[in-house]
C-alpha cells in the first residue's frame, strides 16, 4: 500500500517502488493524491490504511 501527494518529494521513488514490486509479482494498491509531503496527507492515509491493518 503506497500512498503519495502528486507534488511529493519521493512521488517518482514511490512510482518506481510500486512498478518494481508489481514486476516482481507483488499486488500493490498505490494511491497518488493532490498535495505534497504533508501532515494532511498522512492524515488521509493513515485513516484509509490503520484499518487495514486489522482486516
Amino acid at each position: 500500500w503506497f500512498a503519495t501527494g502528486k507534488d511529493d518529494f519521493l512521488v517518482k521513488t514511490s512510482q518506481a517502488s510500486v512498478e518494481m514490486l508489481k514486476g516482481h509479482g507483488f499486488d500493490v494498491i498505490y494511491k497518488e493524491t493532490d498535495g505534497a509531503h504533508t501532515w494532511i496527507n498522512w492524515r488521509e492515509y493513515l485513516n484509509e490504511f490503520a484499518p487495514k491493518l486489522f482486516q
